[in-house]
């Protein structure tokens, strides 16, 4: 009777072992599985950050490259040439000039007027550039071609009387380096053609 007591409670203790042992694999699998998670994304993490670093070094490059390139110039041009309506673009082209050089263009601008002698200039584009450029002086001459719409009221698009009225311009840029970067020190127009094209919108 003992023995058969005994051998019960070793079935029993035999039991109980058993599901320690299961309950302890089950949670290995859970807790292994999920504490294994993240070092799998740390590759990625490190991946995106270097790709950040590569893009945030290859703009610093366009500005701060040892000599005056056409790449450097033709980052300006598009600035300058490229507005919705009449110097909205501002604020594009104005980190890349001088800060003398940023005043004299605006009070220019302002001398001149919103309103050119056809209408208001809007939807502005760069088209072509040719450069020439004096590394001894550091100035470009710019052949740019480019295009614009003229409206009659700048607020109203049904006001459009000219689409893609194309032009040409020469000036001379002159460059100055500055903290490593080459900024606009000065602008002058040289020639303004008058070979221009535009479709004419009936009214």
């Amino acid at each position: 009777m003992e023995e058969k007591n005994q051998n019960s409670k070793l079935k029993v203790i035999g039991m109980i072992v058993l599901i320690f042992f299961a309950v302890g694999a089950i949670g290995w699998r859970f807790f292994g599985n999920h504490t294994e998670k993240p070092t799998s994304h740390e590759p990625k993490r490190a991946q995106t950050t270097k790709s950040s670093s590569s893009s945030h070094a290859s703009k610093q490059k366009l500005s701060t490259s040892e000599a005056l390139s056409e790449k450097v110039v033709n980052h300006f041009l598009k600035a300058y040439y490229t507005a919705k309506s009449n110097n909205s673009n501002a604020e594009d082209y104005k980190p890349l000039m001088t800060e003398d050089a940023y005043g004299v263009l605006q009070a220019s601008i302002k001398l001149d007027g919103e309103k050119g002698q056809n209408g208001y200039i809007m939807n502005q584009e760069l088209d072509d550039t040719s450069l020439y450029i004096n590394s001894i002086n550091q100035t470009v001459l710019c052949n740019v071609d480019y295009h614009y719409d003229i409206y009659k009221d700048k607020d109203d698009p049904k006001s459009k009387v000219v689409s893609d009225f194309t032009t040409h311009a020469t000036l001379q840029v002159k460059y100055t380096k500055k903290a490593g970067k080459w900024l606009v020190q000065a602008m002058t127009p040289i020639t303004m053609t008058d070979n221009v094209t535009g479709e004419k919108i009936n009214e």
